[in-house]
């Protein structure tokens, strides 16, 4: 049989939502009159009093890491992390308060629908607990952002902010603060820039055959256009109906920027058959085909080499017989 004492330790670990008074009246009268006393959470070895409706509601005190009070302390330790340029200390602080509010925003969001035409007024208060965490997870979010930035770091803030943007809407002032930071940071041409680094020195290790290294730089390529384009896409969506100068040039440097990746992938694919892999090649192909749709070019020829190496057996009427055999080097 399990011991009262061990009941008691399983209970909080649980974080079982019964009260204690309750929970000891469901045990045999053997085993709650002998039960061991509570002690708080603290590692007070003064018991608890359980009459107490406060010693009740443990997440309601500053001892759980799952509370307003803990996120707002870590956020404090946070502010006084920066103050002293600690900014390692900063930053761990501030992750785990952007962790902490997201976690009760979402737990409170997830009752608040539960409750939706049950209870109005549990619902409302939810629903609103929902918001303010989420708000207090965004300011977190941009001090944390800030931190990135004073470390020199700012490929770490541009993920950070552009969620700001997406959760709070670019009209409402940490919003607007968030898309000034990126456009400060210099993200709107960057990361074009840096993929096209490495797209010219995959070329360069192609003309020396040095075919391990281009794969190396297509694939950081790839990367970066991946994400630009992704973040550009969401920027865009954010300012959809709110903005249409920035949406349309947001909108067209995703699609510029997927172009790239998608550029990228094709010269890695070639990579990949002049390392005679092919087997590596197929998803590579079949990618740029589902993003750049079989009638473009860059899809014809996707679809060319996936029949060269024998993976279909259709040639593509498409093609028109315009595009000749190509061999397995890369392209420059």
């Amino acid at each position: 049989m399990v011991s009262a004492g061990k009941i008691h330790r399983l209970g909080f670990s649980c974080l079982v939502t019964l009260p204690f008074t309750a929970a000891l009246a469901l045990l045999p009268p053997a085993i709650a009159q002998n039960a061991d006393p509570v002690l708080p959470l603290d590692g007070s070895a003064t018991p608890l009093d359980l009459t107490d409706p406060n010693n009740l509601r443990p997440l309601t005190q500053g001892a759980s890491i799952l509370s307003l009070q803990s996120g707002q302390r870590l956020m404090s330790e946070g502010n006084q992390a920066i103050e002293a340029k600690d900014y390692a200390s900063a930053t761990q602080k501030l992750q785990q308060a952007r962790q902490v509010f997201n976690q009760l925003s979402n737990f409170y969001q997830q009752l608040s629908t539960s409750f939706s035409g049950i209870d109005n007024r549990i619902y409302d208060s939810l629903r609103q607990k929902a918001l303010d965490t989420a708000e207090m997870r965004d300011q977190a979010t941009y001090k944390l952002a800030v931190v990135h930035q004073s470390q020199n770091q700012p490929e770490l803030a541009v993920p950070l902010l552009i969620q700001i943007i997406r959760s709070q809407n670019p009209t409402r002032d940490l919003g607007k603060t968030a898309y000034q930071q990126l456009v400060e940071i210099g993200f709107i041409d960057t990361g074009l820039q840096d993929g096209q680094r490495f797209m010219t020195e995959a070329s360069q290790a192609v003309d020396n055959q040095d075919y391990e290294l281009a794969a190396q730089k297509l694939q950081q390529a790839r990367q970066i256009f991946n994400l630009s384009s992704n973040f550009y896409q969401q920027l865009a969506s954010s300012f959809s109906g709110i903005d249409n100068q920035i949406f349309d040039t947001q909108r067209q440097k995703a699609v510029e920027n997927g172009e790239m990746r998608d550029k990228a992938t094709y010269q890695l694919a070639l990579v990949h058959r002049a390392q005679n892999q092919p087997e590596l090649s197929v998803p590579l192909l079949i990618q740029i085909i589902r993003s750049q749709n079989p009638t473009s070019e860059l899809g014809k020829k996707a679809y060319q080499q996936l029949f060269e190496i024998g993976f279909v057996d259709s040639p593509y009427a498409g093609l028109g017989g315009n595009l000749p055999t190509s061999s397995a080097a890369p392209q420059r």
